[in-house]
């Protein structure tokens, strides 16, 4: 009988019914080792990640602390607010704490109104109060307003050192005072008075005889300007003589009848007065008609003999130059002179000797320069600040020097066409320095301060709901001082090219911060945003 040896591989599995108590014991304790010893390692694991974490703030260690270096302290420094965090004020208040806040001043327009409280300026001693009521100047006309709910004047701008803020670019200049003025800007056109500009024509038709003016040529009032030749004048003028006669010899036979009335019937004395008043009544029409033509008259012209009145009235009204110009056989009684009615210039002349003109054409334009009218086309929303009696300072386009009137006359309505209000300022030229036509610039003075509170352009910022300037601390300059700018609130006023006027939110005397004012502004904005550097959460 022969034998095989089966491989161990091949062999049924063992039970346990087949294996003795000792062996069944072992294999138990065996499987549980092998089942509890792996949850122990990954909870021993979870708690070494648990402490590392609390102990690291759940950040990754650096690479030195892994390997046993000597792990390094923490930076000192405040990236919100740009200054190390164990001196940041806005992040540790109990290091510089803030003053008592006193809302926002209706009266001036601002939060933390410096000119209500004056404790709060930022200069050492007695702070300078206004020289001029502020809250008054403010409602001269519309301003910018701020939010009373805007809080950046809470907070605080901070460097670590004088040295720091000039890196920076923080330049800095004093609250001061100078004049400025509330304007109203308006272009505008110089023309000659409408009221002392002169057109000048002959009354009647005739012919040029002789010319005495031309362009430029000053003239006072009563200075002949040319004589012209009309028939028309020597009628009246023979018309005037002739009626002079009847009234001489009808006063004549009244007369005589009034000697003779007792031999003589009354009939002839009632006609020989009706003639006279007819007589009389003739002589009127024909003076009148000289004088409407413009000739000066004697009274008692009727009482003196017909030859003298003929040679008086044939060169009535001729100057002595118009007569040296005329020949004796051109001295006829046909002449009428055109006289300039007041002083001032020929601006124009279109005239010569020989011409004949009538009562259409235009001779002589005269104007006085010595008083010219400014119109100002105002806007329509300024139209409101414009009121008869303020000043007004004009410059012409050419550059020449300023010249200041009154207005005079502001138009009841609104041009249609430009929406614009004209006001007419009376202009003194005694000089003959402007020119009519002029085009140029003119300011309304709404209001003038010789010592307004003013502070260099560059040193107004401003957000979309406020404006605000960064005044130094009054301790800046001490070794100890804190370096930073409080944030003011201020109400704009005048401005020029160089400078603004604050009505509220600074005082003269305090300091402020002009040029890298923006970068101020742009630190402050980014510190009220909120963000943050993790300082906070250590």
């Amino acid at each position: 009988m022969s034998t095989s040896t089966v491989p161990a591989h091949q062999l049924p599995p063992v039970t346990g019914a087949g294996l003795q108590p000792e062996a069944r014991t072992d294999g138990r304790r065996r499987g549980w080792i092998g089942r509890v010893v792996p949850n122990v390692v990954v909870f021993s694991l979870l708690a070494g990640v648990l402490f590392m974490g609390h102990s690291t703030g759940w950040k990754m260690p650096r690479a030195s602390q892994l390997f046993g270096a000597k792990p390094q302290v923490a930076d000192d420094w405040c990236a919100e607010h740009l200054v190390p965090e164990s001196v940041c004020i806005e992040c540790n208040e109990d290091l510089l704490p803030k003053t008592k806040e006193f809302g926002f001043c209706r009266i001036h327009g601002v939060t933390e109104c410096v000119i209500c409280h004056p404790e709060l300026a930022q200069v050492v001693g007695e702070p300078d109060r206004p020289a001029y009521d502020t809250a008054k100047a403010i409602a001269v006309r519309d301003r910018p307003e701020n939010n009373s709910r805007n809080t950046l004047h809470k907070r605080r701008v901070q460097f670590t050192s004088a040295e720091s803020a000039a890196k920076a670019g923080i330049d800095i200049d004093v609250v001061g005072e100078r004049p400025m003025s509330d304007i109203i800007r308006a272009n505008g056109e110089l023309r000659f008075a409408p009221t002392r500009v002169a057109h000048l024509s002959s009354r009647v038709g005739g012919t040029i005889a002789a010319v005495f003016k031309s362009v430029g040529d000053d003239v006072q009032a009563g200075d002949v300007l040319a004589l012209v030749d009309a028939a028309a004048v020597g009628q009246a003028k023979s018309l005037l003589l002739q009626s002079i006669v009847q009234v001489q010899l009808k006063r004549a036979t009244v007369d005589r009848l009034n000697i003779a009335a007792a031999s003589v019937p009354g009939k002839f004395l009632v006609e020989a007065e009706a003639a006279l008043e007819e007589a009389e009544i003739g002589f009127l029409s024909a003076r009148q008609s000289l004088i409407n033509l413009g000739f000066e008259l004697p009274d008692d012209l009727e009482n003196r003999e017909a030859k003298a009145i003929a040679d008086e009235l044939r060169l009535l009204g001729i100057p002595a130059v118009g007569l040296l110009a005329l020949t004796t056989q051109s001295r006829t009684a046909n002449l009428i002179p055109v006289l300039a009615n007041y002083a001032g210039v020929v601006v124009s002349s279109d005239v010569v000797a020989g011409e004949v003109v009538d009562s259409t054409k235009l001779l002589f334009t005269i104007a006085d320069p010595r008083q010219l009218w400014l119109t100002l086309n105002v806007r329509q929303e300024d139209a409101r600040y414009v009121s008869r009696g303020q000043t007004v300072r004009f410059r012409t386009d050419d550059g020449s020097d300023e010249i200041t009137g009154p207005i005079v006359w502001v138009s009841p309505a609104v041009d249609e066409r430009t929406r614009t209000l004209q006001v007419r300022v009376l202009i003194d030229n005694a000089d003959g320095t402007l020119r009519d036509r002029t085009f140029g610039t003119g300011w309304i003075i709404l209001r003038e301060e010789l010592r307004a509170i003013v502070v260099p352009r560059e040193a107004v910022q401003s957000t979309s709901d406020a404006r605000f300037v960064f005044v130094r601390n009054k301790n800046w300059l001490k070794e100890d001082g804190p370096k930073l700018f409080h944030v003011r609130q201020v109400r704009i006023g005048a401005a020029d090219d160089r400078y603004v006027e604050l009505l509220a939110g600074v005082l003269p005397g305090e300091v402020v911060a002009t040029k890298g004012s923006p970068v101020l502004l742009g630190q402050l904005l980014r510190s009220n945003l909120g963000a943050g550097c993790g300082c906070h959460d250590r």
